[in-house]
């Protein structure tokens, strides 16, 4: 059975937070509950990219604590369950994960897919949801913001030479805005909807802002920019100058940027 302690709850920083905007972390963990073993993987491979968005738990946590923004994390690897996933899509439980196997997650049935869903994705979301329906009460226009890392290069793949790259689906408004802002600071090449495209769906977002007219984007930033708490500190004063940029400090500056409709 899944363990019911209050470890495995989401992390949630700021609940009642000022800023106007929500910062989410679909994978900001690597642990895994002790009964599921590991998954049947080596520690080190849990702490690589395919088990955990390396260094942006930190960037969140010292983002929301800077702009006293709302804030929710998941409390485990993507390995287990990936909270950015439709529960349909056979991605949100990997068997394999960029060349390595994960033996955990071979053969297992909807009744062992069905308790991690309940256990360890549903209770993630309902915390996103209710801290950001307090959000939209609070300031009645705020934003949603879903911060990730992703590595250099996949096996096989091809070198992604940009630093970080929006994801947007409904509308571009949010990551139009946040790339204009990005580069503004010096040096950095800024992907749009790259390197994973948001056309098409992006579960985080969709789930929780599809049709709301709600300003929305994910962003990717390369994780070899995140391995030293310099960098991580360097990437949370950037994204805190493009938000107060954006939002104004408290919501008190600036209106957030409408949702203009996109083609598709």
């Amino acid at each position: 059975m899944p363990d019911a302690d209050a470890a495995w709850f989401p992390e949630i920083i700021n609940p009642a937070g000022s800023f106007p905007c929500m910062i989410v972390c679909d994978h900001a963990s690597s642990r895994v509950p002790a009964h599921y073993a590991d998954l049947g993987l080596d520690r080190a491979d849990l702490e690589k990219h395919i088990g955990v968005d390396i260094g942006i738990a930190d960037v969140v946590r010292q983002l929301a604590l800077r702009l006293d923004a709302p804030a929710v994390l998941s409390p485990c690897s993507r390995l287990l369950v990936d909270c950015n996933r439709w529960i349909e899509d056979p991605r949100c439980i990997l068997a394999e994960s960029d060349g390595i196997a994960v033996p955990g997650n071979h053969g297992l049935g909807e009744a062992g897919k069905a308790e991690r869903y309940e256990a360890y994705f549903w209770p993630y979301h309902e915390d996103i949801g209710r801290v950001f329906s307090a959000l939209v009460e609070r300031t009645g226009g705020p934003g949603f913001l879903s911060l990730h890392s992703c590595t250099r290069q996949l096996c096989g793949g091809e070198f992604r030479a940009m630093d970080a790259g929006t994801i947007w689906h409904e509308s571009n408004a949010l990551s139009a805005a946040l790339i204009d802002g990005l580069n503004r600071e010096p040096g950095l090449v800024i992907g749009d909807n790259q390197p994973y495209s948001g056309i098409g769906g992006t579960f985080t977002i969709d789930y929780h802002t599809w049709g709301k007219r709600i300003p929305a984007c994910g962003l990717e930033i390369v994780n070899t920019h995140l391995e030293t708490a310099e960098g991580r500190t360097l990437w949370t004063e950037r994204l805190a100058r493009a938000l107060e940029h954006i939002f104004g400090r408290a919501g008190q500056a600036d209106d957030p940027p409408a949702p203009e409709p996109v083609s598709r």
